[in-house]
């Protein structure tokens, strides 16, 4: 593990590119992980770490991560849609005693 930790921190220190993007798309990156099911039960501290790491490795490309961004604001906005729909569908409901 003390090992691992020396990669990542040789490979955050190492990074030639614009250290504000990197955030940016592990920030993007971590809320694509954080929808995949091996990754629910996680803190956000390693999820975050996780996505970094899955960045500097080269594991995912930029692209990549626009990509999945974008697919998982669509699911997103899908499900906050069909929440908003069920919570009207509840509301018109008469009450039962």
């Amino acid at each position: 593990m003390a090992t691992q930790d020396n990669d990542f921190e040789s490979k955050l220190v190492d990074y030639s590119g614009d250290k504000y993007s990197i955030v940016v798309l592990a920030s993007m990156w971590t809320k694509v992980l954080k929808r995949k099911q091996e990754y629910k039960n996680m803190a956000d501290a390693a999820i975050i770490k996780i996505a970094l790491d899955d960045i500097l490795s080269g594991k995912v490309t930029k692209e990549q991560v626009i990509t999945g961004s974008s697919q998982a604001r669509a699911q997103q906005k899908k499900e906050e849609e069909e929440a908003r729909k069920e919570a009207e569908r509840k509301a018109k409901e008469p009450l039962k005693l």
